[in-house]
């Protein structure tokens, strides 16, 4: 007996074209079924606070962030909100005149440092909040309604 004979059917029983969409589908049903069943096994609500550090902003521009800011992404409100904001010295690395390194801090210049808290759920390897990814190292814009900076996530930390 012939694995395909000449009518095209394999082991004379189905069309080789009909056994490869049977197959496809079957396959696809597999996948689909697959991935949902393991999304759903892996969520999980936590709370996630992080620290973002904005450098070098003028310390009247400073004064605009205040505990209890909601962020937002686009027009809407997110569920990340304002913790805890630090006023620090605007700190630089500069050049001196023998062509040293040295550590000053900038008369003109602070440095803030805005603790954020929110609630996400972790499905993935990457932690999402308000839009933007978070983890340390990364670009985030602190924005509200009323201000936009550019910082730098610094520490994150998840809480079950």
């Amino acid at each position: 007996m012939k694995l395909i004979d000449k009518e095209g059917k394999v082991f004379g029983i189905i069309n080789v074209i009909d056994l490869s969409v049977l197959l496809l589908v079957l396959l696809v049903a597999v996948g689909v079924g697959y991935k949902y069943s393991q999304k759903s096994q892996q969520t999980q609500n936590v709370t996630v606070e992080f620290q973002v550090m904005v450098p070098h902003i003028r310390p009247e521009i400073a004064k605009a962030i205040k505990i209890g800011d909601k962020m937002v992404q686009g027009t809407s409100y997110t569920s990340v909100v304002v913790k805890d904001v630090q006023i620090k010295p605007g700190y630089s690395v500069n050049v001196d005149a023998k062509g040293q390194r040295v550590e000053s801090y900038d008369p003109y210049l602070v440095d803030i440092y805005v603790t954020n808290t929110g609630k996400t759920t972790l499905s993935s390897a990457s932690i999402a909040m308000g839009g933007q990814d978070i983890r340390a190292g990364k670009e985030y814009f602190v924005k509200s309604r009323d201000y936009e900076f550019k910082g730098e996530i610094v520490a994150v930390s998840v809480k079950e």
